[in-house]
This record gives structure tokens, sequence and C-alpha cells, in this order.
């Protein structure tokens, strides 16, 4: 099994991934594609789905607040 280009950090059980792939989940939850965009961090994190979820609903949240 071929590791995700940007793991989760088994320790803290966080991701962490960089701004351009960032705006790219940014985009896909402005879209209102939030399940792709979980969908995508899954891909590239190998996070579960709950993580995974959890870092999308953060960004999210973030976009609102700042409208």
């Amino acid at each position: 099994m071929d590791l995700p280009p940007y793991p989760l950090d088994q320790f803290t059980n966080r991701i962490a991934l960089p701004s351009h792939v960032e705006e790219e989940i940014r985009q896909l939850i402005g879209a209102g594609y939030k399940v792709a965009a979980v969908a995508r961090v899954r891909e590239l994190t190998g996070a579960g789905l709950k993580v995974s979820k959890d870092y999308v609903d953060n960004l999210a949240a973030a976009q609102d607040r700042r409208w």
C-alpha cells in the first residue's frame, strides 16, 4: 500500500496540508461539495472518516466566519 502524499500525523491525529491543497479543499466546500472535500482529504492523508470530516467542518466554519 502506498503512503498518501500528506499522511495524517499518527501521534497528534492532525492533518497538515500545504496551502495550495487546502485551497483546493476550500473551493470544494465553497461550491457545496463537502462530501467530495471529505473524500479528497481522506485520499490525500489516509485519515479516517471522522478526522477528515472534522477537518473539512473546521475549514467550512472558518470560511463562514470570514463572510
